[in-house]
């Protein structure tokens, strides 16, 4: 009865023949390096063409507005030039106060950041608003910083002449900080004064908005 033998790979082969197993080794060793240097080659003219590399700031978790950058929120990464934003920051920005919402993953930029001495509710309020103090009570709806709410205002309906005596002074505007005692909104200058009466005048409620 014939036996039957398993074929000898080509590398056991190779391996009873040290010399011809080091010369393909090193072969295939060199190969390899000429590969890599090649891909490291198209990389490097890559970047030169996108004019180099500099060193970014980038947000590793988002930063709302009004939050202060803390250790570890961002680190320095080394981007293309051409591919980086104007007014990026290039060192970690710890201590500074956020202005504008910095999205993880996104290059951080001045623009995005309050200016020095800004304080933290400040910095929360979007560009041109107002903040507006509403008190609230037990029965206030549980809003939190970045709902968008309307501000009704219910006055007395002996004054109202027959109106309905429930209008709304504000509409979408932000929340930007809430307390025990009161919510804060970010409203346009013409709503302030709106607010600012219903709040001395009449009973004041805010409705979230779905968005």
């Amino acid at each position: 009865m014939p036996v039957h033998r398993s074929p000898v790979r080509p590398l056991a082969r190779l391996r009873r023949r040290p010399s011809a197993y080091w010369l393909v080794a090193g072969a295939l060793a060199v190969l390899t390096a000429l590969v890599v240097l090649r891909a490291v080659g198209r990389a490097e003219a890559g970047a030169a063409r996108l004019g180099g590399l500099r060193p970014v700031a980038v947000a590793r978790v988002t930063l709302p507005a009004g939050a202060t950058v803390g250790s570890g929120d961002t680190e320095v990464r080394r981007l293309p030039a051409a591919m980086i934003p104007p007014g990026a920051v290039e060192a970690p920005p710890e201590g500074s106060l956020v202005g504008a919402t910095v999205h993880g993953g996104e290059v951080v930029l001045e623009a995005r950041l309050a200016p020095a001495g800004t304080s933290a509710l400040a910095a929360a309020l979007p560009p041109g608003t107002r903040g507006v103090a509403v008190p609230v009570d037990a029965a206030a709806l549980p809003v939190e910083p970045g709902d968008v709410v309307d501000v009704l205002a219910t006055f007395d309906p002996d004054l109202a002449a027959g109106a309905d005596p429930t209008v709304a002074v504000a509409r979408e505007a932000v929340v930007v900080d809430v307390t025990d005692e009161a919510v804060v909104v970010a409203v346009t200058p013409g709503q302030a004064p709106r607010v600012a009466f219903a709040v001395a005048a009449g009973a004041v409620a805010l409705a979230v908005v779905a968005t």
